[in-house]
């Protein structure tokens, strides 16, 4: 800041303090006074600090209470949660809030020569509308200096690399692999809006840096829900030096009857304003934010439907899954077994509904999981409650069909009996088909229409009653209609993909997403090429490629203990639109 403006500043200030702030106000805005109307705009500012005492950043700190003011009324919201020292104390500071002002009591005796910082996060806010002073940190230094080192960096979601608020930023200087599990951190900071975080006033030494999706606040990493974080090797802190301002001597001693606080607040709110200079440069810390893969399996819930249906949800998806009944061993009645696409649940349609109750043991490869014991015969009471058992089935598609999609019937119980002559299926509305259906799944629950649809063309299809039966004998009481159009070749659109990837020879997936994220097709590749993605419905599309190190088809999490980082996931940001009828070629070179 230029030197005469400064003191044309400090030099208002003075007369401010003599005439009043609102006069000169009026003398700098030279425009008469405008009263805010009644219901006027929402105040979103959080509160301003005007002074502390002692001083932000002090040194030789002897112990005596802490009181910083602000602007307006303020609440601690939270405090207990967010609120942490660093270095630790034995005992948390005692925190109040009087009038504008917060007071802090010290009660332990702290280290000789040791910069203390104390994070409020956002628990400082004003009592009309709640609004925070973000990342608040207040330091004093009990030695004759202030440590000076810094670190910052970035926090993003493994999987869709997006940045990611309110994660806490940790640094331990007490370096184990199990520290984040048991300590609390040195240094603590947390990330904005963009992801970004920074920590000030750090001692010289090695840290260990981890992040903490922390769900509990108790700045430990103890809940297996809980995102985490970590860099592999440990980091320095690295030296910021600010710009500083020079003050004339003679503008102080010129109003040294003034209050001396008035060119306290103002220097700090001038250092505050003024940029800092940065003269070297400060490595820059991304990390990876995901969730370790949960490896304690049991059964989430379990119900029997009549007649014989027993489900199960599994906490995480299972390897290999065996069930048996301990009392009285099954005999036929486990050939129905239906596990879901992504091995997280198990259907049981058991043959023998004559026995009165079940009792499963439930294996996951060798270990036990859970112990299951169902009733099959309600008791007399709950007959009446209990709805007659049937059998319903469903068709996959409505009015407009893809002529490239399948058309599916979906039975609610595995069939036994499927009558084909009894279907009717008519091309525009008035040419006979052929019944033609294939079984498909492991309990003959799901049959496909085994003929490919003209394009752009009428079809429908009539299924009386009595055409399926079940395996408990039932058949389906009702006539299901369905009647639809195909779509034609012009209706959809296409993408060209030239992809230059990372690493030659090595495995990846390339998916195609739609403007919500999810997954609409994926390619497993491993070289560089052109890559089609035809019969796309006209809307919004990007990419995304995995590293898929361990070739398992899927995209892997990490593990903070085995060191093992996230698999690499690059997101093309641009998203392309397809429209019907049109090819659209992208280029997409993932080594620039």
């Amino acid at each position: 800041m230029n030197l005469n403006i400064f003191k044309y500043i400090i030099y208002l200030k003075a007369i401010a303090k003599t005439i009043g702030v609102a006069t000169l106000l009026v003398f700098l805005t030279n425009c008469a006074s405008v009263v805010a109307p009644e219901g006027g705009p929402i105040d979103k500012d959080p509160p301003e600090i005007i002074r502390s005492e002692p001083p932000n950043f002090s040194t030789n700190y002897d112990g005596s209470d802490i009181r910083i003011y602000f602007d307006e009324f303020v609440e601690l919201h939270n405090l207990n949660q967010k609120m942490l020292v660093s270095p630790p104390m034995k005992e948390m500071p005692e925190v109040r809030v009087w009038r504008r002002s917060i007071i802090m009591s010290i009660e332990e005796e702290l280290m000789d020569n040791t910069t203390y910082n104390f994070f409020f996060g956002d628990a400082i806010r004003d009592i009309t509308e709640g609004n925070a002073i973000e990342n608040f940190q207040y330091t004093i230094s009990t030695g004759d200096y202030v440590d000076s080192l810094s670190v910052k960096g970035k926090v993003i979601d493994a999987y869709n690399l997006e940045p990611t608020k309110g994660v806490y930023v940790m640094l331990y200087d007490n370096v184990y692999d199990s520290v984040p599990y048991k300590e609390l951190p040195t240094y603590i900071s947390r990330t904005c809006e963009d992801g970004l975080f920074k920590i000030n006033n750090m001692q010289d030494g090695k840290y260990l840096m981890f992040a903490l999706k922390d769900l509990n606040f108790n700045f430990i990493y103890d809940q297996p829900e809980e995102k985490i974080g970590f860099i592999d090797s440990l980091i320095s802190p690295t030296y910021i030096e600010k710009e500083k301002i020079q003050i004339d001597e003679s503008i102080i001693d010129h109003f040294s009857q003034l209050d001396q606080n008035l060119f306290i607040t103002d220097l700090e709110e001038e250092k505050e304003e003024e940029k800092e200079e940065e003269k070297a440069d400060i490595p820059f810390f991304e990390m990876l934010l995901f969730e370790e893969k949960d490896t304690i399996q049991r059964i989430r819930s379990s119900k029997f439907t009549p007649p014989g249906k027993i489900s199960m949800e599994f906490r995480i998806p299972f390897d290999s899954i065996y069930v048996e009944d301990y009392k009285e061993p099954f005999d036929k009645d486990l050939k129905y077994k239906e596990f879901s696409k992504n091995k997280d649940s198990l259907i049981l349609w058991l043959d023998d509904v004559q026995r009165d109750s079940v009792f499963i043991k439930v294996w996951d490869k060798e270990h036990l999981i859970d112990t299951i014991i169902k009733p099959i015969k309600p008791r007399v009471s709950e007959r009446e409650e209990i709805e007659d058992p049937k059998l319903s089935i469903s068709f996959n598609q409505r009015q407009r069909v893809s002529f490239f999609d399948d058309l599916i019937i979906t039975a609610s119980n595995p069939i036994k009996k499927f009558d084909e002559s009894k279907v009717e299926i008519l091309l525009n509305d008035s040419i006979p088909l052929e019944s033609t259906w294939e079984s498909f799944g492991t309990v003959n629950r799901r049959f496909r229409y085994n003929v490919d649809f003209e394009k752009d063309t009428t079809y429908s299809i009539l299924i009386p009653d009595s055409t399926f039966t079940d395996i408990y004998g039932l058949c389906n009481a009702d006539t299901l209609k369905l009647s639809f159009n195909t779509t034609s070749k012009e209706d959809y659109g296409s993408i060209n993909i030239n992809l230059t990837l990372p690493v030659e020879k090595d495995n990846f997936i390339l998916q195609l997403l739609n403007n919500q994220d999810k997954v609409l097709s994926e390619k497993f590749i491993n070289k560089s090429d052109e890559y089609w993605f035809r019969n796309l419905s006209p809307g919004k599309y990007r990419f995304k490629v995995i590293h898929d190190k361990n070739n398992n088809k899927v995209w892997d999490t990490g593990n903070y203990l085995k060191g093992i980082q996230p698999e690499p996931v690059y997101l093309l940001q641009k998203t392309f639109e397809v429209r019907d009828n049109w090819e659209h070629e992208v280029i997409w070179d993932i080594t620039r």
